[in-house]
């Protein structure tokens, strides 16, 4: 199977070198079913030369690989350069292209760590915070702390991708935005066309928003406060997630250092009109990040990528139909 992306797309993506390397790889595949071992060797002759020697592990140290442990070697190359444009980060997007492109449709990597979970996951590893599989997971992996929505930042329904209130029937109860009962006037069916409809803005806020942090952490020699701190949240807050920020302040939530975690659950994830087995997953969460308050940084930022788009999204609306609604 081919890598199912054009020339021109690779050359406007892409530095130079790194395009001439990528569509090097797409010639040589072109006649083969492109399996991950296939990818690997070919990314290892084509782009790992292009390396500093010191990031040269990332690739040295894969050996048999699935579609996923590959595509992992994406956001860790992109870390690892610490800015959102250059040389790793070109070979960086070129593995997610390779990894999400030899297919058609693309490939989805649903299993796959989100972007703002692998670098929280990175940074924490450079700050030497251990984030263990004993804190993140239970109920033989099922559960796990940072499964969101792929709309928002909310735990999923048990077995699915999305949450209650992004589900396109009307069998599970919408979930509650704010403190204040703002049930959304949306029909289940609208809700899930405006979030697919919002999804590109979301998406590409949480990819920039990344981009400039983790660029910004690096360049501070680690020592810019980029993780949620135990002090002055709030203010943290202001600087880094507005709009979460403007959130609370609008709710009337307490926002001091002692309360403001518990006000941020109950405004984010604490849903009403839930069966018990619907409640469990949000119930969990809540607990483990009052726990390790840490652990909420990659549900701050989705909710303010999600506030963000919503925005955006509604400041194209004509006449009235502005109303912040779930």
């Amino acid at each position: 199977m081919p890598l199912y992306i054009a020339d021109e797309q690779i050359e406007n993506t892409l530095g130079t070198t790194v395009a001439c390397a990528l569509k090097a790889i797409k010639m040589d595949i072109q006649d083969h079913s492109v399996t991950p071992s296939l990818a690997l060797g070919l990314i290892k002759k084509y782009l790992q030369p292009l390396m500093p020697e010191a990031d040269k592990d990332i690739l040295g140290k894969l050996k048999q690989v699935t579609w996923d442990e590959l595509h992992w070697a994406y956001p860790e190359i992109i870390f690892r350069g610490g800015q959102p444009t250059g040389l790793l980060a070109d070979i960086g997007v070129s593995i997610d292209l390779i990894c999400r492109y030899t297919t058609n449709p693309p490939r989805e990597f649903l299993s796959q760590e989100t972007v703002e979970v692998g670098n929280f996951l990175l940074l924490c590893e450079h700050l030497n915070i251990r984030i263990s599989d004993e804190v993140r997971y239970s109920n033989n992996r099922k559960f796990d702390v940072f499964n969101t929505c792929k709309y928002c930042w909310r735990q999923p329904v048990p077995g699915r991708l999305i949450c209650s209130s992004h589900t396109a029937g009307d069998k599970h109860s919408p979930v509650v935005l704010s403190a204040k009962n703002e049930l959304s006037e949306n029909s289940p069916s609208a809700n899930y066309k405006e979030s697919k409809r919002q999804k590109p803005f979301f998406d590409e806020f949480i990819k920039s928003t990344l981009s400039r942090e983790i660029w910004e952490f690096h360049e501070s020699g680690f020592s810019s406060p980029t993780l949620i701190p135990s002090h002055n949240i709030f203010k943290w807050l202001l600087d880094r997630r507005p709009h979460v920020a403007n959130l609370l302040a609008q709710q009337n939530m307490v926002v001091n250092d002692d309360e403001i975690i518990d006000s941020l659950l109950l405004l984010l994830h604490s849903p009403e009109g839930f069966t018990n087995t619907q409640l469990e997953p949000y119930q969990k969460t809540n607990h483990l990040i009052k726990t390790n308050p840490v652990l909420i940084w990659p549900m701050l930022l989705r909710a303010e990528a999600w506030l963000h788009a919503r925005k955006t999204l509604r400041s194209n609306w004509g006449g009235k139909r502005t109303q912040e609604r779930n």
